[in-house]
């Protein structure tokens, strides 16, 4: 597994390699940076690895929802996002101080960013991959996106990694309450 910051001229991927698994990748053309998997059928606790470390996330709470992050292994939290009530939108808090904000960055919901607090895309999350094929049509996918002047944030695999994490319990969301109605 190579470091995100390492990353040249390529296109870094977020794939699903089998639709059945609730395990992805984020990949390049050369190689893999990173990974989160969900190692049960239900609930939100996932396993993240990237060169520079693992780490647990795990939804907790209804009204009051928050995600913690962990060194896995760990019980104390390094960070913590606090989500709106449909985590299209939240602050990332680190144990430390620093934070980033996370939001949908268009109507659709298919663009998702982690900025600085004055507002600088630390990563960018756009629906799809370059080249789609028919065989991906029922697995999430997404092209991340890195500014060259924020690969050398000590946070960036970490924030890759939880991005990509929040993208798929959205969407887990968004499955559940579709069959709730159908079923209603």
């Amino acid at each position: 597994m190579d470091f995100i910051k390492n990353i040249k001229d390529e296109q870094l991927n977020w794939i699903q390699p089998k639709a059945t698994h609730q395990f992805y990748e984020l990949r390049s053309d050369s190689g893999l940076y990173g990974n989160v998997n969900f190692p049960k059928s239900v609930g939100s606790l996932a396993e993240a690895e990237s060169a520079d470390g693992r780490w647990t996330f795990k939804r907790i709470g209804f009204f009051h929802t928050r995600i913690t992050v962990r060194v896995a292994g760990q019980e104390t939290d390094i960070a913590v996002l606090k989500p709106n009530l449909m985590a299209s939108s939240g602050t990332l808090e680190f144990s430390g101080g620093k934070t980033f904000l996370w939001h949908a960055s268009n109507f659709w919901a298919t663009k998702f960013e982690f900025t600085d607090p004055a507002g600088e895309v630390i990563v960018t999350f756009r629906s799809g991959v370059d080249e789609p094929k028919f065989k991906d049509w029922f697995k999430t996918q997404a092209r991340l996106e890195v500014p060259d002047n924020k690969k050398d944030l000590p946070e960036l695999s970490l924030i890759a990694l939880l991005g990509w994490y929040l993208i798929v319990v959205l969407q887990m969301d968004s499955s559940a309450g579709a069959v709730v109605s159908v079923t209603s």
